[in-house]
């Protein structure tokens, strides 16, 4: 009967722990993947998000004598590539476009239960959106729940590219400040996922 993966893993933990560089190697090549594709999945850019997974196994080896599974191994590595990014992002390395991106993504796919804290941002973006001048929402409205390029838009309006950039600037500016205290709680939530 083959060991069950979880077990495993615990096993690989402790001889690690222990030392055993072959151990972690293995631990290393079991998880390494997964991990890369949640970090890259927040992130979009191949070299951080292997920056993290790597910084999470460094923090494993440096660590290894104290660390303490409570659930399965896969879930503890999920949970520090979350605090890893969450680190990063804080930081403000993060891109604004990208942290713009996650708001509306998350405001508008974001499908089961919502957290009550997701649901009071969602309606703050609601708002701030409801309260943009005319001509600013019917842009950011194109854009963002339709998928129209800046081109397109600027087109079926009849106005200019640099129009449509402008508008587009006017209502992120606003999203941001009436969101930027609530960005934490975004954070959370995507996180958590």
């Amino acid at each position: 009967m083959p060991i069950p993966e979880d077990d495993n893993d615990k096993s690989l933990l402790l001889k690690v722990a222990a030392d055993d560089t072959a151990a972690f190697d293995q631990l290393y090549k079991a998880h390494w993947q997964p991990m890369y594709k949640l970090a890259l999945y927040f992130l979009k850019d191949e070299a951080v998000a292997m920056d993290i997974v790597q910084d999470v196994f460094v923090w494993i080896w440096q660590q290894r004598q104290q660390i303490k599974v409570q659930t399965s191994v896969q879930a503890y590595l999920k949970t520090a590539v979350k605090y890893k990014l969450a680190n990063y992002i804080r930081s403000g390395k993060v891109r604004q476009d990208l942290l713009d991106n996650w708001v509306m993504e998350t405001t508008y796919t974001h499908t089961g239960q919502d957290s009550a804290e997701l649901r009071e941002l969602k309606a703050i973006i609601q708002q701030t959106i409801e309260g943009l001048p005319e001509k600013c929402r019917e842009v950011f409205t194109l854009s963002r729940n339709h998928g129209l390029t800046n081109q397109q838009i600027a087109e079926k309006l009849g106005i200019s590219v640099k129009t449509v950039e402008n508008q587009m600037t006017i209502a992120l500016r606003r999203l941001r400040a009436h969101t930027r205290e609530y960005m934490v709680l975004l954070l959370v939530a995507i996180l958590s996922r």
